[in-house]
């Protein structure tokens, strides 16, 4: 296949900072172990132009997830939120931002669920990843599986963010 790219699409914001936001109850309580920080503190190594810039866990609340998305997206590039895209009524993660979201990137969640389904199968499909723009930052909500986390960033989100916060920014 031959690729034609444009002067456009080298357009390209490097580098960047990246933060988290650990959506867990069990994990916030200390219940649970936080298995996110590892990926984010390896972040770099998986995304050579990125910058851990924030990183925090929270409860599964609409309040506290809209709280943290908008003070990160005052100073992070690129925010990943991990966990509450599922079916229960614990996940909320995209209730919380999708009323401050400027603008969605469905094409991430149709991605994200269609590389998830060689690892998982049907059950993919059950998950309502996704992704926004929230202010002149690029958001990504993500399960909170560790394994989901690696691929959504190895596979998509390392290579798409520098080009979209570019054409976010211009």
């Amino acid at each position: 296949m031959v690729s034609i790219m444009t002067e456009h699409e080298h357009g390209v914001v490097k580098p960047f900072s990246l933060c988290f936001i650990v959506t867990s109850d069990s994990v916030f309580r200390g219940l649970k172990p936080d298995e996110i920080k590892p990926i984010a503190e390896s972040a770099s190594a998986l995304c050579p132009d990125a910058a851990l810039q924030g990183y925090i866990v929270v409860r599964n609340s609409v309040e506290e997830i809209r709280a943290l998305v908008l003070e990160y997206a005052s100073k992070c590039d690129a925010i990943i939120v991990t966990g509450g895209t599922g079916l229960s009524r614990r996940d909320v993660s995209i209730e919380a931002v999708n009323t401050i979201a400027v603008k969605t990137i469905p094409g991430f969640g149709e991605l994200f669920r269609q590389l998830s389904y060689k690892y998982v199968g049907v059950r993919a499909y059950l998950s309502r990843a996704t992704a926004y723009v929230v202010g002149g930052s690029l958001l990504f909500i993500v399960p909170g599986n560790p394994n989901a986390v690696e691929l959504a960033l190895k596979e998509i989100i390392c290579e798409m963010t520098p080009h979209a916060l570019y054409e976010i920014r211009k």
